[in-house]
């Protein structure tokens, strides 16, 4: 298996996928990430890392449609992360 790249996100994203990108590498929830940016803004130095990371970061591999489908579907509470997790290990298994 492939090892994990940070990579900005394409499925996660509001803004430019930094922080998606960020979460999915660590494995945490982009609200946090999300939040810790907020938190640098005020702090004065987070809207410059922000914009460096985003210059900086290259774009990740579009996902699936089977992934997509999964994202939207945990969004939405019908699966758990668990299944989640699952659904993406399979999905980067090779055939």
């Amino acid at each position: 298996m492939a090892a994990a790249r940070l990579t900005r996100s394409e499925t996660d994203r509001k803004i430019g996928g930094v922080a998606g990108g960020i979460a999915a590498y660590f494995g945490i929830d982009p609200t946090l990430v999300r939040v810790g940016f907020v938190v640098a803004v005020v702090m004065g130095w987070g809207i410059l890392a922000y914009v460096v990371l985003w210059i900086a970061l290259p774009k990740g591999a579009p996902a699936t449609p089977a992934m997509r489908i999964a994202e939207e579907r945990f969004a939405r509470g019908e699966i758990t992360a668990e299944e989640l997790a699952q659904i993406r290990l399979d999905l980067e298994r090779p055939a």
